[in-house]
């Protein structure tokens, strides 16, 4: 059976995803649903133009989310939107694949994951750095205890400012949270889902937009023999390089993604050599990785709504460190 998938929203993540489920078996897309008449027309603006024939095109939710003919209703919306429209699509009986960070505060994550369960439907969390080659490598080899413990880990992930998105959203701190709930997340993420629940963080922040913040750097307490830090940032100049990166050192080895996307292994003794990693994005992975959860009827064993939730409030206890200057114990 074929899964059939209505998309909420045609910015740059519902575009993306509209790329990545034709490359996924098991499902396809029927219909899309956006307030903007251009995009509604096919036209992503920046993003380029999308050919929307043969699909229903809807510009109200509720519109969407009455269609029987989806199986299940894929949230691309801005962050602060995330919950509402989850919720409804779950209580309506759709299954539901929302965009990360799996929504603008923790309370709201909470009431999302209520409503999953209430709704015996499956809700997926699209944070697809757990899904990517090179940091899914990255996990297996570190977990494999081949090279020891790990002794320090460095996560970096920086760009320019993004100006692009739907009334501007993206910097507006009540609507994304800033780079420190949109962007810095993604390695957020990782760091618990390789590393499990830290102690406790200590940040320091700088904000360009105000509410919030454009550039965090977070050291995790994993205790005194392991040394783990992150820094994201989206306040760079136009035309500045994005770049996704990390270095981790093992007891025996050490482990490093560069910003060609090259992951190479540096082994105490013998050569460095390049770590082959499967082909495709983490894009077209998690959402493969969902559509085979719902052919099998089951939730997800790589990224439950619970530990999506966690990496909220992660982020909710570096902003409150970044704040108050001081180290923030980390409860959840």
């Amino acid at each position: 059976m074929t899964l059939r998938v209505g998309i909420i929203g045609l910015g740059c993540m519902g575009n993306c995803h509209m790329g990545a489920y034709e490359k996924v078996k098991g499902a396809r897309v029927v219909a899309v649903c956006d307030i903007d008449e251009k995009k509604r027309q096919g036209d992503i603006g920046v993003f380029g133009k999308r050919d929307l024939s043969g699909l229903r095109i809807y510009d109200k939710a509720k519109e969407i989310l009455a269609d029987p003919a989806i199986d299940v209703i894929d949230v691309c919306l801005p962050t602060h939107l995330h919950a509402e429209l989850s919720c409804a699509a779950l209580a309506v009986g759709k299954h539901v694949i929302c965009e990360k960070p799996m929504a603008r505060t923790s309370d709201e994550c909470k009431k999302m994951v209520q409503a999953a369960k209430r709704s015996g439907k499956q809700l997926f969390l699209a944070h697809c750095i757990r899904f990517w080659p090179h940091y899914a490598k990255a996990r297996e080899i570190v977990l494999s205890g081949e090279y020891g413990a790990v002794r320090s880990a460095r996560f970096f992930r920086v760009g320019s400012k993004p100006t692009w998105s739907w009334n501007n959203w993206l910097h507006t701190a009540k609507c994304s949270g800033l780079a420190a709930l949109d962007l810095h997340i993604h390695d957020v993420d990782f760091v618990q889902y390789l590393f499990g629940k830290p102690k406790a963080v200590r940040s320091t922040g700088m904000s360009v937009s105000p509410g919030g913040y454009d550039h965090i750097v977070t050291t995790y307490d994993y205790g005194k023999d392991k040394l783990v830090m992150a820094e994201g940032a989206w306040e760079y100049a136009p035309g500045f390089p994005f770049g996704m990166t990390f270095s981790i050192m093992m007891e025996r080895a050490s482990l490093d993604l560069d910003k060609t996307l090259t992951l190479t292994l540096y082994p105490e003794k013998g050569k460095s050599r390049a770590v082959r990693v499967p082909k495709g994005d983490g894009y077209t992975h998690e959402l493969q990785h969902f559509v085979n959860c719902l052919a099998k009827g089951q939730g997800s064993d790589i990224v439950t709504p619970e530990s999506a939730l966690q990496s909220v409030q992660l982020v909710e206890a570096e902003i409150e460190s970044a704040k108050s200057g001081k180290p923030v114990a980390v409860r959840y």
